[in-house]
């Protein structure tokens, strides 16, 4: 305890790296999950420097016949239904050359954008997608985007600010950083439960599941059925497991410094409620991943929220079902949910940042029904208001987005800093000591050890 105390008192005096006030991975399976673990690789100071070092464009907006260029992952590309977009624009505004560009299988796109800052030569104007806040604070930090604020106010689109009008509050604020607009959303993803509907049958579990003690008296019913699979399961740890336990059972799911509370007694009480899940055989002490989902080895799994449909994808509509973020007292959401968003961002440096708004703009407007169904049939969990009202809010297969959007609004936020990566690094690592009975290794003990780790990080990257 005196260890922890030193630690935290360390802590406590560095109210530091937070790049902004609050605001809430980039998408995998199907634009909708994060991509392989958490992360930007932290940049070497402090996100109050980061608006400072970062130029702002200020020039006039860009002449209408001047091209766009948009650099689009490919997996965003079909997801968001890019070549239907490009099509349409080029109809719609045929003086405003819309180019998509991809990047090559691999190319780190930071990288690769900040030596054609550097040199001169960069050919793109924007970029989709970033993950939204975690990235946020180190691309702007980077000089590698800029802020959008004075473009959407120039835009002469129609409906353009209507766009900005219709995104969900707390999602809006997942794309700023210091006050300032960096992105254009795309699609949101949280942390939710999901389950096949067949061993919950098998074993007489009711449903939705919804609190700590529901999954735990599922599990054992489904690990008495079928001792063969994973009655519990989490991939992507610590995001999907401890982070989202940690939001449903607290109210301040940061410290005052701006890290997550990882000591606290929510935190504390999920790693032991994961210890007795290990010991009884309810859960793996290492998860056994997504695939493993996929194949029915898991029969109840904390995840991202699209692994429910994909579930339905693989063995038919009812096969699975999409729950919410759980939580530790039913009527006691607590922080909600840790969400996420896929974000479009206008580069630094970009001849035509006027144009390349002007198309996100279009692209997510109200108007733009053709992207809105997209957004909602492929992508899952739109940003914007408007498009539950149109094409979610009365198709019944589409009920959990409902259910897991309005759980979002009434989220706390991701902070946009540049420490995520480093305080979900290290916790995995601890996290996983703690949950192997062979180390004998309280929760306590393990986030002590996890924020001393921490500190010595952050530390070094002043």
């Amino acid at each position: 305890m005196n260890e922890q105390s030193q630690s935290t008192r360390k802590l406590s005096r560095r109210a530091f790296l937070i790049a902004g006030g609050s605001a809430a991975m980039a998408a995998a399976l199907a634009a909708c999950a994060p991509a392989a673990a958490p992360v930007a690789a932290p940049a070497a100071s402090s996100g109050g420097e980061a608006a400072a070092a970062t130029p702002e464009a200020a020039a006039a907006p860009a002449a209408e016949a001047e091209e766009i260029s948009f650099l689009i992952r490919s997996d965003i590309r079909n997801a968001y239904a890019g070549e239907a977009a490009l099509a349409s624009w080029t109809e719609q505004f045929p003086n405003r050359t819309l180019i998509l560009d991809e990047p090559a299988a691999g190319t780190a796109v930071n990288t690769k954008v900040q030596a054609a800052q550097a040199a001169g030569d960069l050919i793109w104007d924007g970029y989709a997608v970033i993950a939204l806040p975690w990235d946020t604070a180190t691309w702007v930090k980077q000089g590698l985007i800029q802020s959008l604020d004075d473009y959407i106010a120039a835009s002469t689109i129609p409906g353009a600010a209507d766009v900005i009008a219709g995104i969900i509050p707390t999602v809006l604020e997942s794309t700023k950083a210091e006050g300032k607009q960096y992105a254009i959303p795309g699609n949101v993803g949280s942390v939710a439960l999901g389950w096949y509907n067949e061993f919950l049958d098998e074993a007489g579990v009711d449903r939705p599941l919804l609190t700590w003690d529901d999954v735990r008296i599922a599990a054992e019913k489904v690990h008495a059925q079928h001792p063969e699979i994973n009655a519990f399961d989490r991939p992507n740890t610590p995001l999907t497991d401890l982070v989202g336990m940690i939001w449903g059972a607290t109210d301040t799911p940061y410290t005052d410094e701006g890290l997550i509370d990882w000591a606290g007694e929510a935190s504390l009480a999920s790693i032991e409620w994961m210890q007795g899940m290990v010991a009884d055989g309810l859960m793996p002490a290492v998860n056994a991943g997504f695939g493993t989902w996929l194949q029915k080895g898991t029969a109840i799994m904390s995840s991202f929220d699209v692994h429910g449909t994909l579930a339905q994808q693989t063995f038919g509509d009812g096969a699975a079902d999409t729950g919410i973020n759980m939580r530790r007292v039913a009527g006691e959401p607590k922080a909600g949910a840790p969400f996420w968003l896929n974000g479009c961002v206008v580069l630094d440096k970009a001849n035509n940042p006027q144009g390349m708004t002007d198309f996100f703009l279009w692209w997510f407007s109200p108007a733009n029904k053709v992207q809105g169904k997209q957004i909602a049939d492929v992508a899952a969990k739109p940003a914007y208001e408007y498009t539950y009202d149109e094409f979610i809010k009365d198709v019944p297969k589409h009920a959990w987005q409902l259910e897991g959007i309005e759980l979002v609004r009434n989220s706390v936020p991701f902070q946009a800093n540049l420490t995520w990566g480093i305080e979900t690094g290290i916790v995995k690592t601890w996290l996983e000591k703690a949950l192997d009975p062979a180390n004998g290794l309280t929760a306590a003990d393990a986030m002590a050890s996890a924020l001393e780790e921490i500190q010595v990080e952050i530390d070094d990257m002043l």
